[in-house]
């Protein structure tokens, strides 16, 4: 049991620190695609015939009209949520921060999402639980966008996702002097803004769902968040 545990513990430490490496490479390579020429920077380029795909053999692309230089947001956000069990208590307050690549953005990396309208997300999450519980964990989240219900200046979005997660939960009972390190699934519903594509807002419920070795942790949380997209 020992053995499981020390595994189960490696493999957490694992994937947060891949977590970690990959908020490395994103603030590491986004200043290099950001150099990259636009149209018209090199004359004798923009001179030679370009080819044009069949559309009828194209998938479908975006309908949210992200430039694919989109930038990436980062966003903070504080948060009230709970534990579903009888040891933990709800109305406790957490915190987190999150990369936000919309499909404009995570076209860079995996151009499928914008096809479907979806981006990608990376958030680091804290909620307490009461005393000394509370859960801790690194996301990657797919991001399913909705039309927007905004104007020319103001994009409003309903958004819906789900993902995965390292993390850490405190034992049920034992004021935080035990914890298990394992993954979690996790899912939210909500809503952004983004105004002139500078200020950018978010609300969203969120729930996450946390099952080892008969154990069945579950755990909600309302956000609130602002952000800037990064350059700044």
């Amino acid at each position: 049991m020992a053995i499981m545990r020390d595994r189960f513990g490696n493999g957490v430490r694992t994937g947060l620190q891949s977590i970690l490496a990959v908020l490395l490479l994103a603030v590491l390579v986004l200043p290099v695609a950001a150099q990259e020429k636009a149209p018209g920077d090199d004359p004798a380029a923009d001179a030679e015939p370009r080819t044009y795909p069949n559309p009828r053999l194209s998938l479908p692309r975006s309908s949210l009209h992200d430039p694919f230089d989109d930038h990436v947001l980062v966003a903070g956000y504080a948060a009230v949520g709970g534990g579903i069990h009888s040891a933990w208590e709800s109305g406790r307050i957490g915190y987190g921060g999150a990369l936000v690549f919309r499909p404009g953005a995570a076209n860079s990396f995996l151009d499928f999402l914008y096809d479907w309208n979806a981006g990608a997300v990376l958030q680091i999450d804290h909620q307490n639980l009461g005393g000394n519980d509370e859960v801790l964990s690194g996301d990657g989240i797919v991001r399913r966008y909705f039309r927007n219900r905004g104007d020319d200046n103001t994009e409003v979005r309903i958004f819906a996702g789900v993902g995965v997660g390292a993390t850490r939960f405190s034992v049920p009972g034992t004021g935080g002097l035990a914890s298990d390190k394992y993954f979690s699934a996790v899912g939210e519903v909500g809503q952004e803004w983004l105004v002139d594509r500078r200020g950018y807002f978010f609300v969203k419920a969120q729930f996450r769902y946390h099952l080892q070795q008969g154990r069945n942790y579950r755990v909600w949380s309302v956000q609130a968040g602002a952000g800037l997209p990064w350059p700044f």
